[in-house]
């Protein structure tokens, strides 16, 4: 949290900051609503410097959720510019009731020290209880979730043999291969499977390593294990990988060889499969 010198101009409420309460342009409400927001933000608590916080005013129970209506303020020093946000709604326990990420594009701007009410929908695949759980004009608390860094751009590593074996159009098909893969968090090593081809002696899998530190990495063995359509534990084998390097923000591929004879199941139905990194 950022602590600059609180400026002299601020207003403050018990040593703490006064916001100001200001409505959408895209939520229309009559001036009943308008004394209502007025009536619930007069009542909080005024903020610490540099805060982010929201207030849950009402929950309405629908035929699919809920709809919880509530009041974001904030008190930097700058316009805040929401982008998307995680909520988690609680009951008055403490117990998570409901999660769900929100674009927040039509939210608009915050001017310092500025409060705004604004309108959530939770469906029910948000829901983390039975919807019978959930009480119309109940009890609850919401809050901000922060969600962990991720990253989805990749660079292609190559070694000598992919390189040389790779036409430049297959090249560019496996940096699109690289593109399209769910972005990873921070300071994470992630293996994924992209192609399986079935040989009388075994089957040949092709992965793609991706590395999140911010320092080259050397992984010297690669446990996986292989499940097929129904979801069977086909094998499980350690790959020697002598000294393989990744650098950072790189993903790169590798071939990797299953022989039949390490195989606890016959027959494996190969219309889909997976990889796993074996539990250490």
């Amino acid at each position: 949290m950022f602590k600059p010198t609180r400026r002299a101009n601020q207003p403050k409420l018990n040593n703490r900051l006064k916001t100001v309460l200001e409505f959408s342009e895209h939520w229309d409400m009559d001036q009943q609503e308008r004394y209502v927001y007025q009536y619930y933000h007069n009542k909080l608590k005024g903020l610490d410097p540099d805060q982010i916080n929201i207030h849950g005013v009402n929950l309405h129970k629908t035929g699919d959720g809920f709809i919880m209506t509530a009041i974001i303020r904030h008190s930097l020093q700058k316009k805040l510019n929401l982008q998307d946000i995680r909520l988690v709604v609680r009951d008055k326990e403490g117990r998570d009731l409901a999660r769900k990420d929100f674009s927040m594009e039509l939210f608009g701007v915050l001017n310092s020290l500025r409060a705004r009410p604004w309108l959530f929908e939770f469906d029910s695949g948000s829901l983390l209880v039975p919807e019978e759980e959930i009480k119309d004009q109940m009890e609850f608390e919401v809050v901000f979730e922060m969600q962990e860094p991720v990253r989805s751009e990749f660079y292609l590593q190559l070694d000598a043999n992919w390189s040389e074996q790779l036409s430049d159009e297959q090249k560019e098909d496996l940096q699109k291969t690289l593109d399209s893969l769910e972005p990873i968090q921070m300071e994470t090593i992630s293996v994924s499977a992209f192609n399986l081809a079935e040989q009388e002696d075994g089957v040949h899998v092709n992965v793609l390593i991706r590395n999140t530190f911010t320092t080259v990495v050397t992984l010297e063995n690669l446990p996986l294990q292989l499940f097929d359509a129904k979801g069977d534990l086909v094998a499980q084998l350690g790959f020697p990988l002598a000294q393989f390097e990744l650098n950072p923000n790189y993903g790169r591929p590798v071939s990797l060889f299953f022989p039949k004879d390490v195989f606890k199941k016959e027959n494996p139905d190969w219309s889909d499969w997976k990889i796993e990194v074996t539990p250490q």
